[in-house]
């Protein structure tokens, strides 16, 4: 089936790009662009990754009602480009912006909703991103359940093994699906290249951290 993957560039939209590539023809890969762009997703470190992967990127502007802008993207993918369904790295409900949000904004459009993660155990998920090759890095921390020295590093066992001790400890969700922390994939099986983000500046935010990236680049694998 033709689908399109809809791509923040964090951990969960990668992984779920990953998983449908391997039963779907994924055309394209959509990432949404909002009036006020979100810090912990980096438009520059997803211009990068628009340029590792080998699939076509669709970049589509939202304005307000943000329902009917998002609404009438869906069915141009389904017009212009013969999208079925489109990809999500949605986890769980959490508020209306995940999970029931594309659901809602996909009805009677005749777009599909396929969701690979979806109520999948956490640890699972993030064993599943570290066996399968991804190389994910915090670009947004939030107290307290993270603290500043977390931003920038990446994810892997000893890192996710740590979190877990956290997750026991102060409630952390192992995939921040309460906004404990965002990700940046820098490294896919899917990327010919991978992005590497020699510096950073560290923005404070009320209950945080937010990683402000200097001059990322891409480099051979």
């Amino acid at each position: 089936m033709r689908v399109a993957a809809l791509w923040t560039g964090g951990k969960d939209s990668s992984l779920a790009c990953l998983k449908a590539m391997k039963e779907h023809d994924v055309a394209f890969m959509v990432t949404f662009i909002w009036e006020k762009p979100a810090l912990s997703h980096p438009l520059p470190i997803i211009k990068l990754q628009s340029e590792a992967v080998k699939i076509p990127f669709l970049w589509e502007r939202l304005n307000p009602p943000y329902d009917k802008s998002y609404r009438d993207a869906i069915i141009e993918l389904k017009q212009e480009y013969g999208v079925k369904a489109v990809i999500t790295g949605d986890i769980s409900y959490v508020d209306a912006f995940h999970g029931n949000w594309i659901d809602e904004v996909c009805k009677d459009t005749g777009v599909e909703v396929i969701k690979p993660l979806w109520e999948k155990d956490r640890k699972l998920i993030m064993e599943d991103l570290l066996d399968s090759g991804f190389k994910t890095m915090f670009t947004c921390v939030k107290e307290p359940w993270l603290t500043e020295d977390w931003l920038g590093t990446t994810i892997d066992h000893p890192r996710l093994k740590r979190m877990e001790e956290l997750h026991e400890k102060n409630g952390l969700d192992l995939c921040g699906e309460f906004g404990e922390y965002h990700t940046m994939t820098v490294d896919a099986p899917f990327f010919t290249k991978a992005i590497q983000i020699p510096c950073f500046k560290k923005v404070k935010t009320e209950n945080g951290y937010v990683m402000e990236p200097i001059e990322p680049s891409l480099a051979p694998k």
